[in-house]
């Protein structure tokens, strides 16, 4: 929904791993669908398994992932404690968190996260969201106030300035080729 709604370009990143009671095709065809309803292209979503990381991508990846990255949504139905939402705050993410859950609201608070409601799991029982007027309102809505509250953030505009401006092909391209071609 943020690729729609804004000027900002996403890309998706699944470190996925086998699971017991998931088919990984059906999973992946799934994710897609919902992808490309949501405003992502094919190519937006990537699947670490399809990358040559079948049994799951490198814990040290993942670090290396998050260092890349500007935004960690953590949708996630159930968690005990938040580590990945841990790690991806130490390398500089915005987060959005699934306020739904115990864990994610607590730690979300600590680390002044956005925060979302998602279906969840809770203390013995589970709570389902009702979205008014829908659910793709409710999205569209949240991802417009998360790419202002990104674009607004003086850490992650340098973050991104300086992974898209400060690069060698950025260099080349926009200061050493046009140099080169005003001496020929």
């Amino acid at each position: 929904t943020i690729r729609r709604k804004t000027e900002l370009g996403v890309k998706v990143i699944f470190c996925d791993f086998p699971c017991m009671d998931t088919d990984a095709a059906k999973y992946k065809f799934a994710v897609r669908k919902i992808g490309c309803l949501s405003g992502l292209k094919d190519g937006d979503m990537v699947f670490t398994s399809d990358l040559g990381y079948p049994e799951g991508f490198p814990r040290t990846g993942v670090f290396d992932l998050f260092t890349l990255s500007n935004l960690f949504i953590c949708p996630s139905y159930s968690e005990s404690f938040g580590l990945t939402v841990l790690e991806a705050a130490s390398r500089g993410n915005f987060l959005v968190v699934n306020e739904a859950v115990p864990a994610l609201e607590e730690l979300g608070k600590k680390l002044k996260a956005y925060f979302m409601r998602w279906d969840a799991r809770n203390f013995g029982f589970d709570t389902k969201e009702v979205y008014r007027p829908s659910e793709g309102a409710y999205m569209e809505e949240h991802a417009q106030r998360i790419a202002d509250m990104m674009r607004d953030n003086p850490v992650l505009f340098s973050k991104t300035q300086a992974r898209q401006k400060f690069c060698p092909d950025w260099i080349w391209y926009n200061q050493l080729e046009p140099l080169l071609n005003e001496k020929a």
